[in-house]
């Protein structure tokens, strides 16, 4: 069986420098978020002959597009590859001795400043956070990928003394769903259904190829129900509702809020969605295994041989990394009925 190989396709403002890149490479490393954060991209190169710092020094700005490609990993002469998308370069730096550089770009370009560095005031009226997104996404040049059933409407909306992505990471913060930028693209996504999608793979004590682990649960900051009442000062009207997962954690303690709404059905749906965000990180493990380029942020697996930590898990963190090639997977369980 021929050695197995990974190794890191490059292009530089596209310009391909994979040939002028292998022979340097020291190692290379690829983040991938499920939300709240940028996808990041860290390259190591051996710099001897000075060239990284010299003639083939990187600017800041300059994009990289890339992917990982295995050799001999699923068979012999069979090459895979994974896609990961175009960064900015925000970070170059160099170390010695020996003399290295290493780039580090991210997903959010530093060329669209004002989506996450200019702080506005706007008053958004007669609109759904879909429709903010939009509008956001193109006036920073960039599209929008909306993949959820939820899209809550605002009568007014004020974005106040708040950079673009602050707002609208509030926004989907308190809707339930989940946020990041790549691609050039803002993406929205409701992780309810996500966690819903068939693993894509099980990871299982003595079998699959595990370098090292870990996991934890917590009862702090965990609810068993959320119950949720409003009043309307006009009409006096009170609107309450408790929701209850079908295998609630076990505590007694239950989250009380208040916040507006204008029905007994907009209460449960809100209740519903406030417990998940509290209780989501309840029981979370971490996992680096042997590389594998089918695992990425938003995914699904199953956890087999670790006893109550057994279980569908969906990926929120991948790390791939090289010169050895190995992923490291943050990995939370997913939530029944909620």
């Amino acid at each position: 069986m021929k050695a197995r190989r990974a190794g890191l396709e490059l292009f530089y403002d596209n310009m391909d420098i994979t040939a002028d890149l292998r022979p340097h490479l020291l190692s290379f490393g690829y983040t991938d978020n499920m939300s709240g954060q940028s996808d990041d991209l860290q390259v190591t190169l051996e710099d001897r002959q000075q060239l990284w710092i010299g003639d083939w020094a990187p600017d800041k700005g300059a994009t990289l597009k890339a992917a990982i490609v295995q050799e001999n990993w699923s068979g012999d002469n069979q090459k895979d590859r994974l896609d990961i998308g175009l960064f900015e370069i925000d970070e170059p730096e160099i170390n010695g001795p020996p003399s290295t550089v290493t780039i580090k770009g991210l997903s959010i370009p530093e060329g669209s400043a004002s989506l996450r560095e200019q702080d506005k005031n706007k008053a958004w009226e007669g609109t759904t956070l879909s429709g903010i997104a939009g509008t956001i996404a193109g006036d920073n040049g960039m599209s929008l990928f909306f993949d959820s059933e939820i899209d809550p409407a605002f009568d007014r909306m004020e974005q106040t003394e708040q950079s673009d992505l602050v707002f609208l990471q509030k926004l989907c913060d308190d809707a339930g769903l989940s946020l990041k930028i790549a691609e050039k693209k803002i993406i929205i996504f409701d992780d309810v259904k996500y966690e819903l999608a068939a693993p894509i793979a099980t990871i299982e004590r003595g079998v699959s190829a595990i370098i090292s682990y870990s996991g934890k649960t917590k009862l702090q900051g965990i609810y068993s129900a959320c119950t949720v009442e409003y009043t309307d000062a006009q009409t006096k009207e009170t609107y309450s509702a408790t929701y209850t997962p079908p295998n609630p954690p076990k505590t007694t303690k239950i989250l009380h809020l208040n916040e507006r709404v204008t029905s007994v059905g907009m209460a449960m749906t809100l209740a519903k969605r406030k417990l998940r965000q509290e209780n989501c990180q309840e029981t979370v493990f971490n996992v680096t295994l042997m590389g594998d380029i089918r695992f990425l942020a938003a995914l699904t697996v199953m956890v087999k041989g670790w006893g109550n930590w057994d279980g569908k898990y969906i990926i929120t963190q991948a790390t791939h990394k090289g010169s050895k090639y190995e992923v490291s997977l943050a990995l939370r369980r997913c939530l029944e009925g909620y």
